[in-house]
């Protein structure tokens, strides 16, 4: 088989599975391997992040041991250097730990959301800036060091180009997600992510809602309007080319309950899953946490659109509540890294019997595996080498 015939093997058998085309010949294997595959390559996180190649020899060692069918995470999720240039701690990476941890730094206070809706672009520029760097709050920043993170933001996007023309090229992966859909990014991922950090946009919801939907649609106007309006414009119907022709991953709906998730949430994130359902679109759904609160939401979509990828969900459970959405999941981290080869590969047996004989699910890891003990090469190895070959 080509280099091309095998990339579209993979391709194939991704879209059959996520979009209960057809009873698959076998189930694909996908990679949700994050900073793991850096510590089972053998270097410190360290060095791979700021060095990118090493970070290409650790994904070419993750793709040549495993033989993923398509991989989500090629060494870009912590681009450590481009904040470092303005002397950020954004990222705090322990070698010893082998862990990689974000800092919640909140550059908006509960007291200024009506002046950050008033002008979002002029506060993160006037305020946001001075409390995420040093430099910018003490007046020390320079042109030069301004042009210095320019040129690493230019080094990372070369070293993504490569990595994903060699896993192309050279190793027959296909492409994850189209990228002529547009992304969007909701004001309140944002809020949650960014700008009042978890604690302060808990505390806000609660007693200044009004403000908060505010500081959400000034956000909207810049973040995710212009990404919904390229999806609304994309030409109808999948891209067979692509694995998936949208990705949504999410995390602040772990810290809303139902009456929050319908006013703060989900009048954006509904918004794309309509525009998905309406241009013919597929899409990953990655919710960090539980998913629960929002499978009322999915249950009318059409089947085949949606593929939810449950963290912490049991994956029979979904099924059983949403059976129009396939599964992309099913390996827990904790097996991975503290069962056997055989109780690994006794697992896939089940998810693949239950879940994937008549097409509907792709055998993934329920969380980005970025911790040493979340998984073994000898369990990767069994698990990889099952799914090749198993056929239900």
């Amino acid at each position: 088989m080509t280099n091309e015939e095998l990339r579209a093997e993979r391709t194939r058998l991704i879209r059959e599975a996520s979009m209960f085309q057809t009873k698959p010949e076998r189930i694909p294997h996908i990679s949700f391997f994050v900073t793991w595959k850096i510590l089972d390559y053998g270097c410190k996180l360290s060095e791979a992040m700021n060095d990118y190649d090493l970070m290409e020899k650790v994904c070419r060692q993750h793709q040549e041991l495993y033989n993923f069918d398509a991989i989500f995470e090629l060494g870009g999720r912590n681009a450590v250097r481009i904040p470092e240039a303005l002397g950020g701690n954004t990222y705090q990476v322990n070698d010893e730990a082998g862990t990689v941890n974000y800092v919640d730094t909140p550059i908006c206070s509960i007291d200024e959301l009506e002046e950050l809706a008033a002008d979002p672009t002029k506060f993160f520029w006037e305020k946001g800036m001075a409390r995420k760097y040093p430099c910018w709050a003490d007046k020390t920043v320079t042109v030069d060091r301004i042009q210095n993170v320019l040129t690493e933001q230019g080094k990372f996007f070369q070293y993504y180009m490569k990595i994903l023309q060699i896993m192309k090229n050279e190793y027959s992966m296909p492409t994850f997600t189209a990228q002529t859909n547009g992304f969007t990014y909701c004001g309140l991922d944002f809020l949650f992510n960014s700008i009042l950090g978890i604690k302060n946009l808990s505390i806000a919801m609660r007693k200044k809602p009004e403000q908060v939907e505010a500081a959400i649609a000034a956000l909207n106007k810049t973040m995710f309007d212009p990404g919904l309006n390229t999806l609304l414009n994309a030409q109808e119907g999948p891209d067979m080319t692509t694995c998936f022709d949208y990705d949504i991953t999410m995390l602040v709906h772990t810290i809303l309950n139902r009456k929050q998730f319908e006013r703060f949430l989900w009048p954006d994130m509904g918004r794309v899953v309509n525009a998905l359902i309406e241009k013919k679109k597929t899409v990953r759904m990655f919710m960090e946490g539980s998913s629960r609160i929002a499978w009322d939401y999915f249950q009318d979509a059409p089947k085949g659109i949606i593929t939810m990828h449950p963290e912490q969900d049991d994956v029979f459970e979904v099924r059983k509540a949403l059976p129009n959405c396939a599964i992309n999941g099913g390996m827990p981290v904790t097996l991975m890294g503290s069962g056997t080869p055989q109780e690994c590969v006794d697992r896939v047996k089940l998810c693949c019997d239950e879940l994937g004989r008549d097409g509907g699910f792709l055998l993934c890891q329920d969380k980005m595996v970025s911790f040493r003990n979340d998984a073994t090469r000898e369990n990767v190895l069994a698990i990889s080498e099952f799914i090749q070959n198993y056929r239900a």
